[in-house]
């Protein structure tokens, strides 16, 4: 058997390594080089990346330094209690309330202590308290607790009339029972 005409000789033998030059090409020589493109095109977007980072990074003290004011600014906010806890916000909140109702006229019976919650960077603090007071002196203790700086909330609240009470021209004022809960907010910070 005899090889083809076009297959012999010199010519030939170019034509059969031009095909294999051709099919390593076609093989090696354009996926290696692909390779080497994307290669660097992710050099050049990382370079861009760090590029970016090394921005942000640079503007880090300017903003340590204005998260630093804004947090120092919100422990002042006059509607908030000042204590470096909660339970010494609790300790506020109960002694600034027992004042207040000693000066309304009232009687403290009890104070439960509720357990704080955060919410959205402040602690929320609240106590249930039991109380009695005279009738005509209940409007000025929830007077002094709406003007109260900080500011003290109600959340529930319970009352007990003396029965038959009617008013008394002989000067006597009844007591009523009152259950409530009152709750303050303290800055927690960055914790």
């Amino acid at each position: 058997m005899t090889a083809p005409t076009f297959l012999r000789g010199r010519k030939g033998a170019f034509l059969a390594l031009g095909a294999i030059v051709l099919l390593f090409a076609l093989v090696f020589a354009l996926p290696v080089a692909a390779l080497f493109r994307a290669q660097a095109d992710d050099r050049a977007e990382a370079l861009d990346q760090l590029a970016a980072y090394r921005a942000q990074d640079a503007q880090r003290p300017a903003l340590v330094a204005r998260l630093a004011a804004l947090q120092q600014g919100a422990k002042s906010v006059p509607g908030l209690l000042t204590a470096s806890s909660a339970a010494l916000a609790q300790a506020q909140l109960q002694s600034d309330m027992k004042e207040l109702i000693d000066r309304s006229g009232g009687a403290l019976l009890s104070a439960q202590l509720l357990p704080p919650t955060k919410v959205k960077g402040f602690d929320s603090v609240a106590i249930e308290y039991d109380l009695t007071i005279p009738v005509s002196r209940f409007s000025s203790l929830v007077y002094a607790v709406e003007t109260h700086t900080p500011y003290y909330f109600v959340d529930s609240a319970d009352f007990v009339m003396p029965p038959n009470w009617r008013p008394n021209p002989q000067g006597q004022d009844p007591s009523m029972e009152m259950r409530w809960t009152i709750h303050a907010f303290r800055w927690r910070g960055s914790r």
